[in-house]
């Protein structure tokens, strides 16, 4: 089945009204359903589903979309992701037959770990697992955050959930795949991964167990031979530096509040969670990195991370910084006493202490020039020197096609240096240039006079990142919602008349499609733009302003006049162009001027 064949299925058999009535309660009125809109602060409902449209719309945010656009965003998620949780709901499944021929689906792969789960979740509690149980009271953890959590173990035999598989006929080479399991060189049998060790299963956003992490117990023979911590492999389930413990907990919580605490263990969230602090949680015995925060800022604009006050905190907060000024999500630090980890702080000092401690988070930029101000060395010259020096080369490490709002974190950097270090802006931008290869400052930082000079007399093109042009964006609106005018207007407006990259990537699209006979349908777009997930917003935008204005064809007929207007301006301004060029009496200045005469 096509793409546009599946997707339109999944949509039809998701009635928007029900879909959304899953997230907050709706009342009819009249022909439409009213409800507190989820992307804003409402106390009036302002939200308006329509069952016969299957569309919404909150009249005060703006948002408005189907079925589709509403999970995408309220989950912070794409299209496909939208697509799968709808399927999923719907109990459709999306994979093809052949694709089943080659190997197992996710379906049947989360099968098995939900199994496994369970295995390890009830040996936990098994007579024979009392050193393991003890160790988990021992850290503070309450027998009903255990069941919560689902928190297991696993005995300290080679082949004990290996003989449960067979016994359950649970496929072991599918148990291979997600490392429960591994062969034998010897004979090809089987052997558990897992020994030993109170497993913590690692759940994706959706609450689904994607992998397991095993630690050992203090002053087991597993703990003087074996890693502290052990993960499963990464499978087609899991990827350890995309996921997060805790986070199908978290999240709904930190979208509330605004931020996402990160720290190291598995225990240290649970214990905040325990304690009642819930945006809490943990990478997956990596260092965050660019996957993670890509992660987070699906939820939240801000990071605070959690680091013991000693030298590997300090350690942590250099690394951290250099890559938060490289994202669009802001960085804050809290440190605890050195020598606790959160949950000793947690078992020590309670929620409320650990709170205040996240809600007195520093900017990790201010914490770096604190720090450094703090040193004795700032007494000389040559002390404030090597100051700067190490906190411009972290700024050095923003790339230099940034957005516009890394830009503007990196100017309100360097405006925090001046200050701080009474040194002339300009200087510093020097330096910087000088440290990452001669790149031009933003002219908000140049002398007035230098800036002056260098403003062109004309506004520039629009980039990548440039707002479109609103004649260019009513034409997409006008063909993503009535697609029956596209082959209208190919015959008057080429992608070559289009400035704005992205309009001409969304034109460029539906003519392609046009050209080919394929049905024009926000869903086959939304699949076609999947990889870029920035313009596909903009074209869910335009799609529904297409629709809200209706009267479409008056409306082409009126943009495709405007675009005519605009190109005989543009011819107009070229001959201009090239007359000036040109000395008075140059044989082709007549048949220039006289075009130029016919053009107006």
């Amino acid at each position: 089945m096509a793409d546009t064949q599946i997707s339109q299925r999944v949509k039809q058999a998701n009635d928007i009204v029900d879909v959304i009535g899953e997230y907050l309660t709706l009342s009819k009125r009249g022909r439409t359903f009213k409800g507190l809109c989820p992307f804003h602060d409402d106390h009036h409902p302002s939200l308006d589903v329509d069952p016969a449209r299957q569309y919404f719309r909150c009249w005060a945010c703006g948002k408005h979309g189907d079925v589709f656009t509403f999970v995408m965003e309220k989950e912070r998620c794409d299209f496909r992701t939208a697509l799968e949780l709808l399927a999923q709901r719907a109990h459709i499944d999306l994979e093809p037959a052949a694709s089943k021929s080659r190997g197992a689906s996710k379906a049947e792969l989360f099968q098995v770990m939900a199994w496994a789960e369970e295995c390890f979740h009830r040996q936990l509690f098994a007579p024979s697992s009392q050193t393991a149980r003890d160790y988990l009271e021992k850290r503070g953890l309450s027998g009903e955050t255990l069941h919560l959590y689902r928190l297991g173990y696993a005995p300290d035999q080679w082949e004990w959930l290996s003989l449960r598989a067979k016994a359950a006929k649970v496929n072991l080479a599918l148990a291979e795949t997600l490392g429960l399991v591994a062969r034998r060189e010897s004979d090809g049998s089987f052997y558990d991964r897992f020994r030993d060790r109170i497993i913590f299963p690692i759940r994706d956003g959706r609450g689904r167990t994607v992998a397991f992490g095993g630690r050992v117990i203090p002053g087991t023979a597993t703990a003087e031979k074996g890693p502290k911590y052990y993960n499963s492999a990464e499978s087609p389930l899991f990827t350890k530096s995309q996921h997060f413990y805790g986070i199908e907990k978290a999240r709904p919580v930190a979208e509330k509040v605004g931020f996402m605490a990160v720290v190291e263990g598995y225990t240290d969230v649970l214990m905040a969670h325990q304690c009642g602090v819930l945006p809490v949680v943990a990478t997956l015995g990596t260092a965050l990195n660019e996957q993670h925060l890509a992660q987070l800022r699906r939820f939240v604009p801000k990071v605070v991370l959690v680091y013991d006050a000693d030298a590997g905190g300090r350690a942590g907060v250099d690394r951290a910084l250099a890559l938060f000024l490289q994202h669009e999500i802001d960085l804050a630090v809290a440190f605890l006493p050195e020598g606790q980890d959160p949950c000793d702080f947690l078992l020590a000092n309670g929620g409320d202490a650990f709170r205040a401690r996240l809600a007195a988070a520093q900017d990790a930029l201010e914490l770096k020039i604190s720090q450094l101000l703090a040193g004795d060395a700032l007494a000389t010259v040559e002390g404030k020197r090597q100051a700067l020096e190490q906190i411009l080369g972290v700024l050095a490490q923003v790339p230099e096609q940034s957005s516009a709002a890394l830009e503007l974190k990196k100017q309100l950097a360097i405006t925090k240096l001046a200050q701080r270090f009474h040194v002339q802006e300009e200087l510093l931008w020097q330096r910087l240039r000088e440290k990452r290869g001669q790149i031009a400052p933003p002219r908000s930082s140049l002398p007035r006079q230098v800036a002056a000079k260098a403003r062109p007399a004309a506004a520039a093109p629009a980039g990548p990142r440039a707002a479109a042009d609103l004649l260019e964006r009513h034409l997409v609106a006008v063909l993503l919602s009535a697609p029956e005018l596209i082959e209208q207007a190919q015959r008057h407006v080429g992608p070559a008349d289009l400035e704005h990259p992205g309009v001409r990537e969304v034109v460029e699209l539906l003519y392609r499609l046009q050209d080919a006979g394929q049905p024009v349908t926000m869903d086959r777009v939304r699949l076609e733009l999947a990889e870029r997930p920035a313009l596909a917003q903009a074209a869910e935008r335009a799609y529904a302003d297409g629709l809200a204005h209706g009267e479409q064809a008056a409306w082409l007929a009126d943009l495709l006049a405007r675009f005519a207007d605009r190109q005989r301006s543009r011819q107009r301004r070229e001959l201009r162009a090239r007359l000036r060029s040109l000395p008075p009496d140059a044989p082709e200045a007549a048949a220039l001027l006289e075009a130029l005469q016919k053009s107006s």
